[in-house]
Formats: structure tokens, sequence, C-alpha cells
């Protein structure tokens, strides 16, 4: 299998630290599509927040799951979308064994097929130095990021500017309404062969000749869905086939204007 070579492709999964029962139903879709639990890494936020303190049993920074065998991460800030992205940024010694990182949020679920998507440019390295998820539509800074772009001063820059500086987690993510997918455009912006035409539907760019993002469309189910069970918020699913990803999205009211139950978002 490509996936047992592929040891320096890893995932982070963006968490809060009390939000256990998505990561768990991730962490088990992670082991079943055959990914290595050593090469993911779960980021939990708000660790310093008196609903996660319970959950600790010391102050370790990090230790390794006995269950699912991933690591995990004790971070005290809520920077939202961003929690694990800053982590990784501040504490570079920890991963200097990542090549590319496939950023997770822990509202997603994964299929069989997304190792095997995931460690696609496993040997010939990213054609850019991140792929969104798509181009067209938002993604919540999910996809994957050439781990030294991230370690560039460029991108530094802008990942320090999104860690949250203390205000409540709520606050940080109204304020941040125009910071989803940063890091792909700065990664557009820095692009040594021209810049990027970021609102297409394809992802093979011909004035580029090359690849400059994973999935071409996706598929955006209108109905809600209580994913976490009754009583949790209800959530639309927007699926990113090519990939085997999906994401569950609490802000979906905002996602309405022209949609149809099931509807296809894919360039002709």
């Amino acid at each position: 299998m490509r996936g047992d070579r592929c040891r320096g492709v890893h995932i982070a999964i963006n968490s809060l630290a009390w939000y256990a029962e998505p990561r768990t139903r991730l962490l088990g879709e992670l082991v079943a599509a055959g990914v290595p639990m050593k090469q993911v890494h779960v980021f939990l936020g708000d660790a310093a927040s008196a609903k996660a303190a319970k959950l600790f049993a010391s102050n370790e920074e990090r230790f390794s799951d006995p269950v699912s065998g991933a690591w995990h991460y004790r971070v005290l800030h809520n920077s939202v979308d961003f929690t694990a992205m800053v982590h990784i940024a501040e504490n570079g010694p920890l991963f200097t064994q990542v090549k590319q990182w496939f950023y997770l949020h822990d509202t997603t679920s994964v299929g069989p097929l997304f190792w095997s998507n995931a460690t696609r440019w496993c040997a010939s390295g990213l054609p850019a130095c991140a792929l969104p998820l798509t181009r067209y539509w938002p993604t919540s800074s999910m996809g994957l990021y050439d781990a030294d772009f991230l370690r560039s001063p460029a991108a530094l820059a802008n990942i320090s500017a999104l860690k949250n500086p203390g205000v409540s987690g709520m606050r940080w993510k109204i304020r941040g309404v125009g910071w989803e997918d940063k890091l792909f455009k700065v990664c557009d912006a820095v692009s040594p062969d021209g810049p990027i035409r970021r609102f297409t539907r394809r992802c093979e760019n011909k004035t580029l000749g090359r690849r400059t993002c994973i999935c071409n469309g996706l598929t955006i189910e209108k109905r809600p869905q209580r994913v976490y069970g009754e009583g949790s918020t209800p959530r639309q699913v927007w699926r990113y086939d090519c990939a085997d990803v999906a994401k569950f999205k609490a802000n979906w009211a905002r996602n309405q204007s022209g949609l149809a139950k099931g509807q296809m978002i894919i360039a002709p």
C-alpha cells in the first residue's frame, strides 16, 4: 500500500478539548481507513477552560491516546479554525518529520478511500505549496499543506496573526469571518509562477500547467442532520467526494441560497 510508505504525510485534527463525541467518531473512521495513527495529531484547543479541566489527568503537553494511538496536544487557546495551525507553527521542532499536513476539523467524516487520496502526492511532492479541498467553494481551511510552506516567514507571519489573544471563542470566530482559507490565499500570493485564479471550478490550472486544488466540486445536502444524535446541533453535510471527506457544517443557514437537496456543484 502507498500509505505504508508515506511516513511524511500527517493528519492534523483541529478540535476543542471538550468536543469528545465528534473527535471519537472521526478517529474511529481514520483507523478504519487504514491511516497510520502515529501520523495523526489531535490539537485540543481551549484546554484551560473549566469545561476541559476534568479531561486532563495531568498537565502534560502531549500524549499518545491508548485507544486510537493518535498524538494529542494540550492547547490553551481557542483560535477556532486555526488552533491546530497555530500550535504547529509555534512548536516546529515537534514536527520536523512531517513533509505534508492534511488539515481536518473534528466535525468531519472520512471514508475508506481517504488515506489513498491524502497520500496521492506523497512521492512527488505537492504541485503547490497548499491544495484546498476545492478552489471555488469555502473549505474551512481544510486540505493539504506543504510543511515547508507552513514554516516559511510568509506563512508564520500570517499564522501568528490568527492566534486568539484571549477573547471568547465566539468573539474570535465572528472577528475572523474573513479569515477562512487564509493560508491558501497566502500560498497563492507567494506562488513563484504567477497569480492563481482563485474563483475557478477546476483544479487543473492550464495557465500554470499544474493542479491547484484537490477536488473540482462537492455535493451539498440541503437538509440538515443531527449527526451527533438527538439534541445535537443540526448540521449540513458538505461532501468532497474525490477526497472521501465530508464536513458537517453548523452554520448551514447561510448556505441555503440557490441550493437544492443533493445538488452537485462541479465543473462542467
